[in-house]
Protein backbone atom coordinates (compact mmCIF):
# COMPACT_ATOMS: atom_id res chain seq x y z
CA UNK A 1 0.00 0.00 0.00
CA UNK A 2 1.30 3.61 -0.91
CA UNK A 3 1.98 5.93 1.98
CA UNK A 4 -0.82 8.68 2.60
CA UNK A 5 0.23 12.00 1.63
CA UNK A 6 -0.63 15.69 3.35
CA UNK A 7 -1.21 17.79 0.27
CA UNK A 8 -0.63 20.94 1.61
CA UNK A 9 -2.01 23.96 -0.35
CA UNK A 10 -0.81 27.21 0.89
CA UNK A 11 -1.03 30.66 -0.23
CA UNK A 12 1.98 32.34 1.25
CA UNK A 13 4.56 29.67 2.13
CA UNK A 14 6.24 31.84 4.67
CA UNK A 15 3.16 31.45 7.02
CA UNK A 16 3.77 27.88 6.68
CA UNK A 17 6.80 27.02 7.49
CA UNK A 18 5.91 25.95 11.23
CA UNK A 19 2.53 24.00 10.24
CA UNK A 20 4.96 22.01 7.34
CA UNK A 21 7.29 21.53 9.92
CA UNK A 22 5.29 20.01 12.98
CA UNK A 23 3.70 17.80 10.00
CA UNK A 24 7.16 15.95 9.18
CA UNK A 25 8.04 16.20 12.47
CA UNK A 26 5.24 14.02 13.35
CA UNK A 27 6.12 11.91 10.50
CA UNK A 28 3.53 12.77 7.96
CA UNK A 29 5.02 12.40 4.45
CA UNK A 30 3.95 16.58 3.10
CA UNK A 31 3.64 17.63 -0.65
CA UNK A 32 3.16 21.68 -1.32
CA UNK A 33 1.21 23.84 -3.83
CA UNK A 34 1.10 27.39 -3.91
CA UNK A 35 -2.28 26.92 -5.36
CA UNK A 36 -5.80 25.26 -6.30
CA UNK A 37 -4.84 25.40 -9.43
CA UNK A 38 -1.14 23.59 -9.37
CA UNK A 39 -2.88 20.48 -6.84
CA UNK A 40 -5.33 20.26 -10.03
CA UNK A 41 -3.70 19.75 -12.19
CA UNK A 42 -1.42 16.96 -10.80
CA UNK A 43 -3.87 15.44 -8.42
CA UNK A 44 -3.74 11.15 -9.03
CA UNK A 45 -6.94 10.13 -7.24
CA UNK A 46 -5.27 6.58 -6.92
CA UNK A 47 -2.31 8.20 -3.95
CA UNK A 48 -3.52 8.07 -0.32
CA UNK A 49 -3.62 11.46 1.37
CA UNK A 50 -6.00 14.28 2.73
CA UNK A 51 -5.73 17.95 1.91
CA UNK A 52 -4.78 20.90 3.85
CA UNK A 53 -5.29 24.09 2.40
CA UNK A 54 -4.44 27.57 3.82
CA UNK A 55 -7.07 29.57 1.88
CA UNK A 56 -7.88 32.62 3.95
CA UNK A 57 -8.03 34.32 0.93
CA UNK A 58 -10.07 32.46 -1.24
CA UNK A 59 -11.74 29.98 0.51
CA UNK A 60 -14.38 29.69 -2.30
CA UNK A 61 -11.45 28.40 -4.70
CA UNK A 62 -10.55 25.54 -2.35
CA UNK A 63 -14.28 24.53 -2.34
CA UNK A 64 -14.28 24.57 -6.18
CA UNK A 65 -11.22 22.58 -6.10
CA UNK A 66 -12.61 19.82 -3.63
CA UNK A 67 -15.59 19.74 -6.15
CA UNK A 68 -13.94 20.00 -9.33
CA UNK A 69 -11.64 17.29 -8.05
CA UNK A 70 -15.28 14.75 -6.58
CA UNK A 71 -15.90 14.88 -10.91
CA UNK A 72 -13.08 13.46 -11.23
CA UNK A 73 -14.12 10.30 -9.01
CA UNK A 74 -13.20 11.09 -5.92
CA UNK A 75 -11.65 13.65 -3.63
CA UNK A 76 -10.11 13.16 -0.53
CA UNK A 77 -10.99 14.57 2.54
CA UNK A 78 -9.53 17.80 3.12
CA UNK A 79 -9.05 20.81 6.38
CA UNK A 80 -8.82 24.47 6.28
CA UNK A 81 -6.56 26.70 8.40
CA UNK A 82 -7.27 30.20 8.82
CA UNK A 83 -9.86 32.64 7.47
CA UNK A 84 -13.23 34.09 8.81
CA UNK A 85 -15.11 31.89 6.24
CA UNK A 86 -19.38 32.54 6.00
CA UNK A 87 -21.74 30.22 6.87
CA UNK A 88 -22.99 29.46 3.48
CA UNK A 89 -19.01 28.90 2.52
CA UNK A 90 -18.51 26.74 5.16
CA UNK A 91 -21.97 24.64 4.69
CA UNK A 92 -20.69 24.03 0.69
CA UNK A 93 -17.09 22.71 1.89
CA UNK A 94 -18.77 20.35 4.08
CA UNK A 95 -20.63 18.89 1.57
CA UNK A 96 -17.57 18.60 -1.05
CA UNK A 97 -15.80 16.44 1.77
CA UNK A 98 -13.65 19.07 4.57
CA UNK A 99 -13.20 17.14 7.48
CA UNK A 100 -12.10 20.33 9.83
CA UNK A 101 -11.91 24.00 10.07
CA UNK A 102 -9.03 25.49 11.85
CA UNK A 103 -8.22 29.09 13.37
CA UNK A 104 -4.78 30.71 14.18
CA UNK A 105 -3.16 29.92 16.19
CA UNK A 106 -3.25 26.29 15.82
CA UNK A 107 -3.91 24.14 18.26
CA UNK A 108 -1.39 21.52 17.17
CA UNK A 109 -1.63 18.85 18.94
CA UNK A 110 -5.58 18.87 18.19
CA UNK A 111 -4.37 19.90 14.28
CA UNK A 112 -2.01 16.60 14.14
CA UNK A 113 -5.13 14.77 15.43
CA UNK A 114 -7.89 15.33 13.06
CA UNK A 115 -5.09 15.36 10.04
CA UNK A 116 -4.75 10.93 11.41
CA UNK A 117 -8.57 11.30 11.35
CA UNK A 118 -8.70 12.39 7.72
CA UNK A 119 -5.91 10.18 6.40
CA UNK A 120 -7.54 6.82 8.48
CA UNK A 121 -11.14 8.23 6.76
CA UNK A 122 -9.08 8.58 3.38
CA UNK A 123 -8.10 5.08 3.47
CA UNK A 124 -11.95 3.87 4.15
CA UNK A 125 -13.22 5.65 1.87
CA UNK A 126 -10.40 4.87 -0.78
CA UNK A 127 -10.92 1.51 -0.74
CA UNK A 128 -14.74 1.25 -1.38
CA UNK A 129 -13.85 3.85 -4.20
CA UNK A 130 -11.33 1.60 -5.58
CA UNK A 131 -13.58 -1.32 -5.44
CA UNK A 132 -16.45 0.45 -6.92
CA UNK A 133 -13.88 1.38 -9.93
CA UNK A 134 -13.23 -1.96 -10.58
CA UNK A 135 -16.57 -3.58 -10.62
CA UNK A 136 -17.26 -0.27 -13.00
CA UNK A 137 -13.84 -1.40 -14.96
CA UNK A 138 -16.01 -5.09 -15.62
CA UNK A 139 -19.27 -3.35 -16.23
CA UNK A 140 -17.15 -0.99 -19.11
CA UNK A 141 -15.99 -4.27 -20.53
CA UNK A 142 -19.35 -5.49 -21.50
CA UNK A 143 -21.51 -4.92 -24.50
CA UNK A 144 -24.23 -2.90 -24.97
CA UNK A 145 -26.64 -5.72 -25.67
CA UNK A 146 -24.93 -7.12 -22.27
CA UNK A 147 -25.77 -4.60 -20.30
CA UNK A 148 -29.06 -4.60 -21.29
CA UNK A 149 -29.47 -8.52 -20.61
CA UNK A 150 -28.08 -7.69 -17.24
CA UNK A 151 -30.01 -5.16 -16.11
CA UNK A 152 -33.24 -7.18 -17.20
CA UNK A 153 -31.71 -10.33 -15.23
CA UNK A 154 -31.35 -7.65 -12.28
CA UNK A 155 -35.14 -6.76 -12.54
CA UNK A 156 -35.61 -10.67 -11.66
CA UNK A 157 -36.36 -11.81 -15.59
CA UNK A 158 -35.67 -15.40 -16.59
CA UNK A 159 -34.27 -16.23 -19.91
CA UNK A 160 -36.96 -16.60 -21.57
CA UNK A 161 -38.84 -13.81 -20.58
CA UNK A 162 -35.39 -12.20 -22.13
CA UNK A 163 -35.68 -13.52 -25.01
CA UNK A 164 -38.93 -12.73 -25.77
CA UNK A 165 -38.51 -8.95 -24.53
CA UNK A 166 -35.70 -8.44 -27.19
CA UNK A 167 -36.60 -11.01 -29.84
CA UNK A 168 -33.54 -13.32 -29.58
CA UNK A 169 -33.11 -17.04 -28.82
CA UNK A 170 -32.71 -18.59 -25.55
CA UNK A 171 -29.37 -19.81 -26.93
CA UNK A 172 -28.62 -16.60 -27.72
CA UNK A 173 -29.26 -14.87 -24.34
CA UNK A 174 -27.51 -17.77 -22.39
CA UNK A 175 -24.77 -17.26 -24.51
CA UNK A 176 -24.74 -13.29 -23.39
CA UNK A 177 -25.39 -14.76 -19.39
CA UNK A 178 -22.07 -16.64 -19.99
CA UNK A 179 -19.99 -13.73 -21.34
CA UNK A 180 -21.29 -11.39 -18.86
CA UNK A 181 -20.17 -13.71 -15.85
CA UNK A 182 -17.19 -13.82 -17.53
CA UNK A 183 -16.31 -10.73 -18.31
CA UNK A 184 -17.62 -9.51 -14.36
CA UNK A 185 -15.31 -12.52 -13.18
CA UNK A 186 -17.86 -14.21 -11.12
CA UNK A 187 -19.24 -17.81 -11.40
CA UNK A 188 -23.09 -16.56 -10.68
CA UNK A 189 -25.61 -13.96 -11.38
CA UNK A 190 -26.42 -13.96 -7.50
CA UNK A 191 -22.63 -12.70 -7.36
CA UNK A 192 -23.41 -10.43 -10.04
CA UNK A 193 -26.38 -8.94 -7.51
CA UNK A 194 -24.25 -8.86 -4.44
CA UNK A 195 -21.71 -6.43 -6.66
CA UNK A 196 -24.37 -4.20 -8.18
CA UNK A 197 -27.24 -4.29 -6.31
CA UNK A 198 -28.88 -1.06 -5.89
CA UNK A 199 -26.42 0.64 -8.59
CA UNK A 200 -28.61 0.00 -11.80
CA UNK A 201 -27.39 2.81 -12.88
CA UNK A 202 -23.46 1.71 -13.10
CA UNK A 203 -25.07 -0.13 -16.40
CA UNK A 204 -25.44 3.34 -17.92
CA UNK A 205 -21.87 4.18 -17.42
CA UNK A 206 -19.36 4.87 -19.84
CA UNK A 207 -15.76 4.47 -19.95
CA UNK A 208 -15.11 7.69 -19.18
CA UNK A 209 -16.39 7.11 -15.47
CA UNK A 210 -13.52 4.51 -14.91
CA UNK A 211 -10.69 6.89 -13.39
Amino acid sequence: MKESTVFLIEESSSRWDSVSSLLRSNDFAVTTFNHPSQFYESYNPRIPGCMVMDLSISLVAGITLAEQISEKGYCPPYIIVGGEPRACDLSRAMRSGAQDFFERPLDGSLFITRVRAALQQDDQLRQQWLADQSVLKRIDSLSPREREILALVMDGRLSKQIASQLDISVKTVEAHRANILRKMHVDSFIQVVCLIANKHEWLESSSSAVA
